[in-house]
């Protein structure tokens, strides 16, 4: 069996060490030869930075590392293009200075890929960055690479929006985010005909950004039933591609290969990203199950930002019922998460939520939970907004002391355990009865505890 590329985002190292490669080769052609400027909005850990490299690799004409996928078939040309490929995702700092040098020293980086800089160039100067050099660096980049390759100028810009996400619950910092990113961006447009094309990643679709506002043309396919596996493994992938983890997994379980992939669908499966039936699974979830032959809570450990626990008490009128079964229109889930005040759609771009159904009567779309992992894990948030931290709260100890009452068939001894545990918690300074509050609790108790659990179901009568 080829090894699982747990935490490899770049193509040439999958290929190179001999890894597992779930190909998406014939969207990536389709993509490339439909439209010029793309923008896709995936939660994270879903392979959107692999999918960049994939484009980097093919727009830079690497046709050995594309060896028997299906694009080998499909491209006649392999064309080698100048490739500006901008990365946002590893800058985690709030500080907007922090932010501005990480900026600079991706833009040194390429000025030294395009000869604007000596070899020996260290990429950070030491110098204190400006912003509002930003624009006029990316114009002589890409002047530069444009005579250098003499073509057109491939932009591929990944995590656009993690510099603003890093600031989601600071009105202040964003605004002075917004105004260096709005500088970086906005030459684009006048850039056009130097461009072949331009492909641009995130979570969300953030307003007043200057690189939505300049690319006017820009085709959004994040909800595209043509594109709705272009990140992610669906179940054909699974049962192909990945065929003998599969088979391994099912061996170290002692179970049948049918009820292994049953365990996969119900903690991993049940993401959809358009109104088509077709939907994937979480890949890093399901490559570490795989992997460490177990089924745990994967994603959540790693995809839980610290700005939803922010934005759950900003917004703490937020009702579970909600996000069990809701109904949204196409428009509400682009809204921008910047001052958010309606915290479904951030839920829906950070990968809580799924589209569960579509009402084409109506062009709109039912949302929930996609799977057991994501139920567990929210409840978690939940549990984490509603608790002080020094209440001495054992989540391990009382969640199994829950399922053993109910094991027990004992709801008298349930009740205990709650009324023990709801006894810790201070009642909420509101002037209304706080139903909603313990709803939400109580459901989160429960949901972690491995239960399901259904709250305000719609009847007709």
């Amino acid at each position: 069996m080829k090894l699982l590329p747990l935490g490899i985002q770049t193509l040439s190292e999958i290929i190179d060490g001999n890894y597992l490669y779930v190909d998406k080769t014939k969207l990536v052609y389709q993509l490339v030869s439909t439209y010029k400027y793309y923008f896709l909005s995936r939660p994270r850990r879903f392979g959107k930075s692999l999918l960049v490299s994939t484009l980097k690799a093919y727009f830079e004409g690497k046709k050995d590392l594309f060896k028997g996928f299906a694009i080998e078939n499909l491209e006649k040309d392999w064309t080698q293009y100048p490739v500006v490929a901008l990365s946002f995702a590893g800058c985690k700092t709030k500080d907007v200075d922090g932010m501005a040098k990480y900026v600079s020293i991706m833009l040194s980086k390429l000025e030294v890929q395009f000869h604007l800089r000596d070899n020996e160039e260290t990429a950070d100067d030491g110098q204190r960055p400006d912003p509002t050099s930003f624009n006029a660096r990316v114009i002589t980049i890409i002047d530069a690479a444009q005579r250098q390759y003499n073509q057109k100028v491939v932009v591929l810009i990944d995590e656009y929006d993690a510099l603003m996400l890093n600031v989601v619950d600071d009105w202040e910092t964003q605004d002075k985010v917004r105004t260096f990113m709005n500088n970086l961006f906005s030459p684009l447009k006048d850039l056009d005909p130097q461009l072949r094309f331009v492909f641009i990643t995130g979570i969300t679709k953030l307003s007043q950004m200057s690189i939505f506002s300049v690319l006017n043309n820009l085709t959004d396919i994040s909800l595209s039933p043509d594109y709705a596996t272009i990140c992610g493994i669906t179940i054909e992938e699974v049962k192909t591609t990945l065929k003998e983890h599969v088979e391994a997994l099912a061996k170290e379980l002692e179970c049948s290969t049918d009820e292994t992939l049953k365990g996969l669908k119900q903690r991993y499966d049940g993401y959809h990203f358009s109104r088509s039936k077709d939907g994937v699974f979480n890949p890093y979830s399901l490559f570490r199950a795989l992997s460490d032959k177990i089924f745990e809570n994967y994603w959540i450990e790693t995809a839980t930002p610290s700005a939803l626990i922010s934005l759950l008490r900003k917004n703490n009128r937020l009702m579970i019922y909600e996000m069990e079964d809701t109904y949204m229109n196409s428009n509400r889930f682009i809204t921008p998460i910047e001052r958010v005040s309606d915290i479904v759609p951030f839920l829906y771009q950070a990968g809580y939520l799924s589209i569960k159904d579509y009402d084409k009567d109506y062009n709109r779309y039912l949302i929930g939970f996609p799977n057991q992992e994501v139920r567990y894990g929210f409840s978690e948030c939940l549990i984490r907004n509603y608790i002080e931290e020094d209440i001495g709260y054992n989540n391990d100890l009382f969640r199994w002391s829950v399922i053993d009452a109910i094991k027990q068939d004992n709801p008298e001894l349930l009740l205990q355990h709650l009324k023990d545990f709801l006894m810790k918690i201070p009642y909420p300074n509101a002037a209304e009865t706080p139903e909603w509050y313990y709803q939400n609790l109580l459901y989160a108790i429960l949901a972690t505890s491995g239960l399901n659990v259904m709250s305000e179901i719609r009847t007709s009568v």
